[in-house]
Order: structure tokens, then C-alpha cells, then sequence
């Protein structure tokens, strides 16, 4: 049998790893039960727990500048927005996401892992950055009428994630992922043509960076893609993260794109996970490997990192995790 990180690297590139490989607990919040684990989550960390700073009155303070209100175990939202004027735009500053200090963290977590397959994750990307340094009403404006400081901040984010590749490939990465939501529930948030000019070259320019550094490309994208997922094909994404397939037809994805792009997938945590009942909870993740896998690879199992914030009840979880691991033997029999 493979260790763990030579099955994620089988699964990814389509070089038949002998199971399905999971995360189940690594970057899960509060972990609760473990599972088990072919992963490891690293980050870019702010030295001294200085940031997300509070404020009071539910308020807190991120490293770009923006404020965030969060009542009880929310995720919070911004509500404050340093780029809100774009007159801002040519003074903004990147964080020093770089500095030594943030890494010490990863090279303890790799040094004790040396099995596991270690995924960095991008401390920011681009777009969804750009809404909470903006606002969204603010972005949305901008992107048709400021799109010389939309392209400037987009070009800074870019050139923070290129030196980031670095950072997390000289300790010991595997691959890294960016937090990229980028749809809403029956569309993108803006419309292809747009993501295409703006954003798609600059992602493209990362994953490029990634492989030329011997890094997978993990893109996390919530909501409705499925308009830009031949893109990602295009530009060399090796793997997408996506939560739910639903509301995009788990059917109409596989036909599209299985065998050529790696999906890593909880069960879907908007009409199932949450809900239930066990036994639609069973059948999903037996069509997810179904659908997705194939005796060479390209799917991979997850929990979702939050379960308490959208109420997955652990008992789900539980019988989810136990059906990716008891039927996730290539080939597939059931």
C-alpha cells in the first residue's frame, strides 16, 4: 500500500492509487471525532495570534484592513472595506505574508508528517479578496468602471500568491489551494467574459508558477461554476474542491469533466449533509465515488472545515466518513 502521499499524488494525476484517498480531520474546526487523514493542511500564519484583532461589539480587524462583523459562530461578514473609495488603490499594501515567522508552524507540521500530503493554503487569492477589500456593491461598479484599479489590486494579489508558491514549496509542499468562491446558486457572481479578461490570465500565471515548482493546483469554488470549470481544465488546475455538486448536477459534472480534472468532495453540504436522512446520506457518497472515480484516480473524499457554522450534525459526518473509507477500495464494488 502506497503512504499517503504517493496515493493523493496517484488520485490527482490519474495513476490508479489502490483507494480513494480522504481529509477527514485536518483542517476540520472543531475536529471533533477523528477519522483519519492522508492530509495536512499548512498555512501562512500572522506571528503571535495578532489578527483576526477584536474590536468589540463583534467586530474584528483582518491583516488587509477590513472589518468583519461575526455574531456567535457565524462566519461573519465584512462590513468595513479599506478599497472602498478606489482612490485607496494606489497605496494599498499586500501584508508581509512572506516573513519567516509565519512558516514556523508548517516546517513542525512536515517535519512530523513526512507520509501525509501537505497542502498549503494561500492565506488570500484573488477575487473573493477583492470583494472584501472593495465591498461587493463597490467591486461590482468598479470591474466596469474603475478597471484600472481593479487590475492593479487584481496584479498585487497575483504577485503576493507567486512569492507565496515559493514560500510553501521550500518547506515541503505537495500542493496548494485557493479559497475562490466564485458562484452563486444557479450562476457566477460576475459574468464569464469578465472572469475570463480579468482573472483567468492571473490564475493561470499561479498555476503555472505551482507546476513549475512541482506543486499540484487546488481551486476551492462554492456556488454554480459550472461555466468556467472548462477553463480551469484549460489552464491546468489539477484539482477542484467543491461542496456542493447538486445544485449543478452531479450527473451533468461527471459527463463533462471526470477523468479530466481531480474532484474532492464532502457529500453536498446544502441539500444533503446537513439534512439527511443516513441512508441519502449513504447513496450520496457512494454516486460521488461512482461518479467521479475510476480505477485510476480522480476523486478524493473530504469533510467540510466548519461543520458547525451551516449545523452538520456529527453522527452525519460520521456515517459519510465511514462510506468513503469502507467502500473507497479500487476497484470500486457496489
Amino acid at each position: 500500500m502506497s503512504d499517503s502521499k504517493a496515493l493523493v499524488r496517484r488520485a490527482i494525476e490519474f495513476r490508479g492509487p489502490e483507494r480513494v484517498p480522504y481529509n477527514f480531520d485536518s483542517n476540520r474546526t472543531p475536529p471533533g471525532e477523528r477519522y483519519g487523514d492522508d492530509f495536512e493542511w499548512v498555512f501562512s500564519l500572522p506571528p503571535g495570534g495578532e489578527f483576526p484583532r477584536a474590536l468589540g461589539n463583534n467586530r474584528y480587524l483582518n491583516e488587509f484592513g477590513v472589518v468583519y462583523h461575526k455574531p456567535g459562530d457565524t462566519f461573519g461578514e465584512p462590513r468595513e472595506f479599506p478599497l472602498a473609495d478606489p482612490a485607496a488603490v494606489p497605496s494599498f499594501k499586500i501584508p508581509d505574508f512572506i516573513s519567516p515567522d509565519r512558516f514556523r508552524e508548517m516546517e513542525r507540521v512536515v517535519a512530523l508528517n513526512p507520509e501525509k500530503y501537505i497542502l498549503g493554503m494561500f492565506p488570500h487569492f484573488l477575487f473573493q479578496q477583492m470583494l472584501d477589500l472593495f465591498g461587493f456593491d463597490n467591486l461590482m461598479v468598479a470591474l466596469l468602471h474603475e478597471r484600472a484599479a481593479v487590475d492593479a489590486v487584481a496584479d498585487k494579489l497575483t504577485e503576493s500568491c507567486l512569492r507565496l508558491v515559493d514560500c510553501f514549496a521550500d518547506r515541503g509542499a505537495d500542493g496548494m489551494i485557493a479559497i475562490e468562491d466564485l458562484g452563486l446558486q444557479h450562476r457566477l457572481i460576475i459574468s464569464p467574459r469578465l472572469w475570463r479578461e480579468i482573472f483567468q490570465p492571473r490564475i493561470e500565471a499561479i498555476v503555472r508558477k505551482c507546476h513549475d515548482r512541482g506543486l499540484h493546483f487546488f481551486i476551492h469554488s462554492c456556488g454554480d461554476i459550472r461555466e468556467i470549470i472548462e477553463d480551469f481544465v484549460s489552464i491546468g488546475v489539477d484539482v477542484l474542491q467543491i461542496d456542493q455538486q447538486e445544485n449543478m448536477g452531479i450527473e451533468c459534472l461527471a459527463g463533462r469533466f471526470a477523468g479530466r480534472i481531480c474532484f474532492f468532495c464532502p457529500v453536498d453540504i446544502q441539500a444533503t449533509l446537513p439534512v439527511g436522512p443516513p441512508e441519502r446520506i449513504v447513496a450520496s457518497a457512494k454516486h460521488l465515488m461512482k461518479a467521479f472515480g475510476s480505477a485510476h484516480g480522480g476523486f478524493m473524499a473530504k469533510t467540510y472545515p466548519q461543520p458547525e457554522a451551516i449545523r452538520i450534525p456529527e453522527s452525519h459526518t460520521r456515517i459519510m466518513c465511514d462510506i468513503f473509507k469502507t467502500f473507497g477500495g479500487y476497484p470500486l464494488q457496489f
